[in-house]
């Protein structure tokens, strides 16, 4: 699935967790979960400009240390189902993603088009 055809459809959910570091503790990861049908238009037009931006980084291999930091972001199209999945290294993040993970659908409310 490429940027061209990646819609997000009222079923879609997304997932995104912070991931590494040296401590292993998983309440750090603060993982979020968006339903897309719990978001307005503006929402979902939103979120869509951060997939799109994902997509842009194509993927970028995390590189290997002990207190390396990744971002995963997993959109499932179907329940359960795993359609599409990225990691990128924390500081390749686009400040988009950062903050859809730090603030949640809020990020979404204040990010200007």
């Amino acid at each position: 699935m490429t940027g061209d055809d990646l819609r997000l459809e009222p079923a879609s959910v997304i997932l995104v967790s912070r991931e590494g570091g040296f401590v292993v503790a998983p309440g750090l990861s603060a993982p979020r979960k968006i339903e897309c049908r719990q978001l307005n238009e503006h929402q979902r037009r939103r979120l869509q400009a951060v997939l799109d931006e994902l997509d842009r980084h194509g993927g970028e291999s995390v590189p290997a240390g002990a207190d390396r930091r990744s971002f995963r972001v997993t959109l499932e199209v179907t329940a359960g189902r795993p359609e599409r999945e990225w990691e990128l290294d924390e500081s390749a993040a686009p400040r988009s993603l950062i903050g859809l993970w730090k603030r949640g659908v809020e990020e979404l409310d204040e990010s200007t088009d």
